[in-house]
Parts: C-alpha cells; sequence; structure tokens
C-alpha cells in the first residue's frame, strides 16, 4: 500500500494556470520522445504528468501528439543508446529528466531540441552556456538540487546539534553530484562537519549500515525515494530503525514513514519541464529561451517517525516546517 501510495502521489497534478504562448500549427502532429528517470513502476506517473500538462497547451496525445517514453538506465552510454532509439522515430523534440539523461541526449544528438528537468546545475554539466541565453539544444528547469544538498546539510546539524560526523548517501560518484559536490563539501568544512561521502552500488540500506559503521550521526540521501519505491521503503525501514537520522530529498519519503524531507515536487518540476517543452514545439528556440530555476520548496516532518526513533525535533525545525505528519 504504500508504495501504490508513493507512485500515485506523483500523478497528482496541480491547479495552476498554463503559461500563454502561441497557438501549434493547425493540422500539425508533434512527436516527443522522452527519457524518464527509473523504470517499471516509476516512469508511468511522471509520464501522465508530462502528458496531462501539455495538453493544456494544446498538444494532445490521441489528437495531435505522441510520446515515446522509455526508461532512464542511470548510465551514459546505455542512455545514449535509448536516445538513439528515440532520434530513429524523427521527434520534433526530445524531453529528458535529470542530469545524466540531458548530458547523453545531447551526446546523441545536436540538432534536436532537448529539454531537461530535475538537473542541478545544467552549466557545470556542459548542458548549457548560461541561464539567461543557454546558447545550444538544450533548455529546462532546473531543481537547484546542490542549493538544496546544502539546506539539508544544514538541517541535518539542526537535527542533531552535537554532529560531527554527517553521512552524503547515493550516487557520490556520478556526473550530478559531481557538480555540486565542491559546494557541499565547502558547506560542510564551514560547519565544522566530515562528510563522509558513501557510494550505494544500488543498495541503499546496506550503505547506510556501512555510512553509520563509519561513524555518520545523521544522512543525507540523494536518490529520490518516489523513483524507487522499493528501494526506498527499504531505506526508510532500515534507517527507522537503526534509529539514524535521514533528510530525504522528496516527499514521498516522509509520507511514507521517513523523519524528514526538504525539496521540490517532483510532479511540479516536470510540469515547469513540460512548460518549457510546449514553448519548443510552438517554435521557440532554446538557444535563447532562458532555463526556469525553481523557487518552490517544501520542508516535511514526520513526528510519528521522530517520536518512534526517540529523537526530539527541534522546535525552529517544526515552525519552518511546511507540513508537520503526526
Amino acid at each position: 500500500m504504500k508504495r501504490r501510495r508513493m507512485v500515485l502521489a506523483l500523478a497528482a497534478m496541480a491547479g495552476s494556470v498554463a503559461l500563454p504562448s502561441r497557438a501549434q500549427k493547425a493540422g500539425r502532429n508533434y512527436r516527443v520522445g522522452a527519457l524518464l528517470g527509473g523504470g517499471g513502476l516509476s516512469i508511468e506517473p511522471f509520464r501522465r504528468v508530462l502528458s496531462e500538462r501539455l495538453a493544456t497547451h494544446g498538444f494532445v496525445e490521441g489528437r495531435n501528439l505522441r510520446i515515446e517514453a522509455r526508461g532512464a538506465a542511470g548510465l551514459f552510454h546505455e542512455d545514449r543508446n535509448t536516445v538513439r532509439e528515440l532520434l530513429a522515430a524523427k521527434p520534433d523534440a526530445l524531453f529528458a529528466a535529470t542530469g545524466h539523461s540531458a548530458q547523453a541526449a545531447q551526446a546523441a544528438t545536436k540538432e534536436v531540441p532537448i529539454v531537461f528537468t530535475w538537473v542541478d546545475d545544467p552549466i557545470a554539466l556542459g548542458l548549457v552556456k548560461a541561464y539567461a541565453r543557454p546558447g545550444g539544444n538544450a533548455t529546462g528547469a532546473t531543481s537547484r538540487v546542490g542549493e538544496l544538498l546544502v539546506k539539508r546539510l544544514e538541517l541535518a546539524r539542526e537535527l542533531v546539534p552535537g554532529a560531527k560526523r554527517i553521512a552524503v548517501l547515493g550516487v557520490v560518484e556520478g556526473a550530478d553530484y559531481a557538480a555540486m559536490a565542491a559546494r557541499l563539501r565547502k558547506a560542510a568544512a564551514s560547519l565544522g562537519l566530515e562528510l563522509i561521502e558513501t557510494p550505494s552500488g544500488g543498495d541503499w540500506a546496506g550503505a547506510l549500515g556501512r555510512a553509520a559503521k563509519n561513524g555518520a550521526e545523521a544522512v543525507l540521501l540523494l536518490a529520490i525515494v518516489a523513483l524507487q519505491p522499493v528501494s526506498g521503503e527499504r531505506i526508510i525501514r532500515h534507517a527507522n530503525q537503526i534509529r539514524v537520522p535521514v533528510v530525504y530529498a522528496d516527499a514521498a519519503a516522509a509520507e511514507s514513514g521517513g523523519l524528514l524531507s526538504y525539496g521540490t515536487d517532483l510532479a511540479e518540476d516536470m510540469r515547469r519541464g513540460a512548460d518549457m517543452l510546449a514553448r519548443v514545439l510552438r517554435g521557440d528556440s532554446p538557444a535563447t529561451l532562458a532555463v526556469d530555476q525553481a523557487a518552490r520548496f517544501e520542508l516535511v516532518v514526520n513526528l510519528k517517525t521522530a517520536r518512534e526513533m526517540g529523537l526530539t525535533v527541534p522546535q525552529q525545525i517544526l515552525l519552518r516546517a511546511d507540513r508537520v505528519i503526526e
């Protein structure tokens, strides 16, 4: 039931009105190749959000739009091969969720427009030259993960005031992490913290155990629980059992028993990306279409979990929380 709730929650649509822009050409059929994060159960909710948001702009599947969606492998060469398969269908644009997917897309084509989302620093990843004028065939929406990761580090320090060692756990060897690592290390040093960077190797719970054995007093989880609900439920259970405070990246984690989360709304990030994609389909050039930077973030605290772990959440965190789960 928890797994189903995490997956279905992401498909909820916001009531915001789509940005006005030029109408699509009458009688024209459009094709989009989408490389989305994860596979299996995790693809469909985000694909549905993408499709429903595009429909508000007049691009309706089954009428004038076809979306070919694939799950991202998270490995550059495999994702680039998947992009080549999508390009064989001659899409009007590619949509890439996550930085490594966008990099794989740009390595495969310099001609087809690319719109990305869930990207921390598109300049550091080489996707764009500048936020205001990207200058190439890619643009999109950035979730500012690097800044958020620093905020999560500060939250972890508040949760455990005397902490000296905090682990960052997940794909710490990937390109996405490399783009934000220097910022995070600098922040840790300024707080007097030792950062334990722990690769997961796909086994989040096992990596959590290793981090705890290495003296981590709190953990930042890089991975998004909603994209991998089975692994996510496993690490939440394990963290709660061994009573290690974990600060998660997505609200689905806190809603499913995780202690605390801080980040953007993943579905809203998809909608922002879809808004950009609609403009590209109407003819706007990615080279001059400014990158959309996230401005809304949500802090969710699960007090039930905190009580079960024997942890007192500081009042200053509770006062800042957007939601408190009792």
